[in-house]
């Protein structure tokens, strides 16, 4: 390897009057600056390269991100919207809850209004009394919380701890619900039950007015008697009236009577149950026969004035068990009303 021991002369001539400066190198300086060199050209390029290629993974990476900020922008806008939604669903099913509550109290009252009107009271006043008074106040909460109607006001940011408290009302108002319902449940099926019962004893009970007519010409009890003047006991009532005008059956039965005889002329006798009896007489026509089932409010004659009678009237008993009471008591209904 004799070229490591060659040595290279270089000249330097700064310029035309300068002294000539002399430089050796060995060759194994020379290759080994060469090869520095070239090494680093080599590595200038590839750095070249590279900033050239990360420039352009930059600009990626600065555009990947941009649109991953858009899109994380555009998810919190759209949760932003979701928990508006919520907000307004979440007031949506309070205001329900508020009507629900007006509504099963409006039951409650019906309830209560059924109950008397069939004639249940005794130990279940308190009850309706209460659920008179729960109705009433629920009539205001409904007016004031309808979900139909005029609105309006100001309108305002809805704050965490209000949600947080119209959350805790709406989830105890929903509660609430479930336990009057499973309350509810059984009540309203024990009213039925007993709705049921009344009816039918009411069907059988003469409670209605057997006449159109309302004035009454003679009661019950001791009176003077129109043709001997003299005092004795008056067994019925005696309802005054047009000849023709319609008698209805007070009650369910079954005709037991129905002839003429000449104290109550053309009559009518029914029987209920419990040993409970109407009695109708002085009838201008029968418009019924034995054995035939009436129910309360059919027509089985025209008032009239036969028999032992003075003028167009009806002569209405009632008796129980053999004993004719007076009949005034049971007068508490119209046909439409019983």
């Amino acid at each position: 390897m004799k070229w490591r021991h060659k040595k290279f002369t270089f000249m330097v001539i700064p310029d035309a009057n300068s002294t000539v400066r002399r430089f050796q190198l060995s060759a194994v300086i020379l290759v080994i600056g060469a090869i520095i060199a070239i090494a680093i050209l080599a590595s200038s390029i590839t750095a070249f390269l590279l900033y050239r290629g990360n420039t352009g993974q930059i600009g990626q990476l600065k555009q990947q991100l941009s649109a991953a900020t858009g899109d994380y922008e555009q998810m919190i806008e759209n949760k932003d919207d979701h928990i508006s939604e919520l907000q307004t669903d979440l007031a949506n099913l309070s205001e329900q809850t508020k009507t629900m509550s007006s509504r099963m109290n409006a039951i409650k009252k019906l309830e209560a209004e059924l109950r008397e009107m069939v004639g249940l009271d005794s130990a279940d006043s308190t009850k309706s009394k209460a659920a008179k008074t729960s109705s009433t106040e629920t009539d205001e909460d409904a007016e004031q919380f309808a979900m139909d109607g005029g609105k309006g006001g100001e309108e305002l940011p809805v704050s965490d701890d209000e949600m947080a408290l119209l959350i805790d009302r709406t989830r105890d108002r929903l509660l609430s619900l479930d336990e009057q319902i499973e309350i509810m449940k059984p009540e309203l099926e024990l009213t039925k039950v007993e709705v049921a019962k009344q009816q039918k004893l009411l069907a059988v009970t003469p409670t209605i007015w057997p006449t159109d007519s309302r004035r009454i010409t003679s009661t019950f009890g001791i009176r003077k008697d129109p043709f001997t003047n003299r005092a004795t006991t008056h067994a019925g009532l005696d309802i005054g009236g047009d000849t023709g005008d319609p008698i209805y059956a007070a009650a369910d039965g079954t005709v037991i009577e129905a002839d003429r005889s000449p104290s109550h002329g053309n009559n009518v006798l029914i029987a209920h149950s419990n040993g409970l009896r109407t009695h109708y007489s002085h009838m201008s026509k029968i418009r019924t026969t034995v054995g035939t089932k009436v129910k309360k409010g059919d027509v089985i004659g025209d008032l009239g004035s036969t028999g032992r009678s003075t003028g167009p009237h009806l002569h209405y008993e009632v008796i129980i068990n053999g004993e004719h009471v007076d009949p005034s008591p049971y007068l508490r209904a119209t046909r439409r009303s019983n």
